[in-house]
């Protein structure tokens, strides 16, 4: 056993903070730590220490705090979040959840949904919630509405109407999409009112998935919601919870629907699963970042390899992985790759973060909208970040920019001008988000994040804090705010 790190983090019984370490053994990281009370924990972190290193190597980001705390540090991270002035880091996505409503009872659910209709906040209640993010969040703003499911409001159109009153620069909205496949009225409202994106979640392309999960066959639903976006120009993210032993074998078929999909769909981000809220009680199902590239790689026929996944725009080289792809003539033509290094950028990680969702996820740009030329329009978020004229495809067999490959493998298109057109819109964003638990938590990545939930009571918690719940179901915060 060689010890690679210690990490400050929380016994998965008692939620107290202890200490832990990251060690390598058969070249795999795990991390263990050990409670006074309640024993020793340990959890695989990633199944190859080489990639788990490169990771970090590939990952270098300036950070912007946010513009005003709003809470004292007292007892220390991570019970003080509101946000406390010791956070690193400024929010890039703020998540509104305006309902603990859902009308599904999925196996796996974080927020552990309930159907009392009487905890929704009122309109007076959301507006606060939208000023605290116009207040603490470095401009541009985003917003996730969430819940619950957010569609169960039938006063949804006026809640995105007033974030866009207040200022709120993108709003996107969480949804299993039931009512919005459903109800065309509901849909043309929301979409009218000023909904920038829709994070649909979709776990697979078979109604089997589905039935495992929800007891329900969904894939129609979900195919509805996409050709509804897209006659709308609203962009599309589907959001496939992973597990082994679910759906993990269905990636692959998941990317490939998505780049059938294009332009209406923008991307693909895969959440592994994390045992927070309402889950089974084994836990032999959890994915790490590396076992879902791997799978990824697998079932795209190397299309897409583990290599072209870099570290994700967020504050932790372990927080995720990114790919940005072009589809072209049903294939893959990845942008990225993790030998380019490090993420380079005079811009905070938050604010580079804000701009890919709003850049990447929204629908279509329209027609009087200015273009951008060759020399502007960069790939965002990749690991060189640089005009698409200067872009080297790395990891194939000629190694060159695309301006010399590109137009001739497409002879009836006139050639740069055509390729440039086609980036725009025929691409995919393919990126994971390891949320954290109890049994792999790191103070340190939560310390960083910039991913927030909004309370009620006006405070910013960080994500994994929010829905963090001990083995016995005992929420951290979530039911205290």
């Amino acid at each position: 056993m060689e010890q690679i790190g210690t990490v400050r983090s929380l016994c998965p019984e008692c939620l107290k903070k202890i200490e832990g370490i990251k060690y390598v053994e058969n070249n795999k990281v795990y991390l263990k730590k050990e409670c006074a009370d309640h024993g020793t924990f340990t959890s695989l972190v990633s199944k190859d220490v080489n990639h788990y290193l490169q990771m970090e190597k590939c990952f270098d980001v300036d950070r912007a705090k946010a513009r005003e705390p709003l809470t004292d540090t007292e007892k220390g991270c991570p019970f003080d979040c509101g946000l406390c002035p010791s956070h690193k880091q400024d929010t890039c996505l703020a998540v509104v959840e305006v309902t603990d409503r859902c009308n599904m009872k999925c196996t796996y659910c974080f927020a552990n949904s309930s159907t009392d209709a009487s905890l929704d906040p009122d309109m007076e209640t959301i507006r606060k919630m939208f000023e605290t993010v116009k207040k603490c969040q470095n401009e541009p703003t985003c917003i996730q509405i969430s819940g619950g499911e957010p569609t169960l409001r039938d006063d949804l159109p006026e809640i995105i109407r007033m974030g866009k009153e207040v200022g709120i620069t993108h709003i996107e909205l969480n949804t299993n999409g039931i009512r919005i496949a459903k109800d065309q009225d509901y849909f043309d409202e929301i979409a009218s009112a000023g909904l920038d994106a829709i994070y649909l979640g979709f776990d697979g392309v078979s109604d089997e998935i589905y039935m495992q999960r929800t007891g329900r066959n969904l894939i129609d639903v979900k195919t509805e919601v996409i050709n509804r976006c897209e006659k709308a120009g609203i962009g599309v993210v589907l959001v496939p919870l992973v597990a082994k032993d679910y759906n993990l074998h269905e990636v692959g078929k998941i990317i490939n629907f998505a780049a059938g999909k294009v332009p209406a769909v923008r991307g693909v981000h895969f959440q592994p699963v994390f045992y927070s809220g309402r889950s089974p009680e084994e836990k032999e199902n959890r994915v790490t970042i590396l076992e879902l590239l791997e799978a990824i790689e697998e079932q795209t026929d190397g299309q897409l390899k583990v290599d072209n996944f870099t570290p994700s725009l967020m504050p932790h080289a372990h927080c995720g992985a990114t790919c940005l792809t072009l589809i072209d003539n049903g294939g893959y033509l990845p942008l990225t790759n993790i030998s380019s290094g490090a993420v380079k950028s005079a811009s905070d990680v938050a604010s580079k973060t804000k701009k890919s969702i709003m850049g990447r996820w929204k629908g279509l740009e329209k027609e009087n909208d200015s273009k951008p030329s060759c020399s502007d329009l960069l790939i965002k978020g990749s690991c060189c970040e640089k005009p698409l004229s200067d872009i080297t495809v790395k990891g194939s067999c000629c190694e060159k920019p695309l301006n010399d490959i590109l137009p001739k493998s497409k002879p009836s298109q006139s050639g740069w001008a055509d390729f440039i057109e086609m980036s725009m819109n025929n691409y995919l964003t393919i990126s994971t988000m390891a949320f954290q638990d109890v049994w792999s938590y790191e103070q340190d990545r939560v310390e960083n994040c910039c991913i927030h939930v909004v309370t009620q009571d006006g405070r910013f918690i960080p994500f994994c804090n929010y829905n963090m719940t001990s083995c016995n179901g005992d929420f951290l915060y979530r039911n205290s705010t």
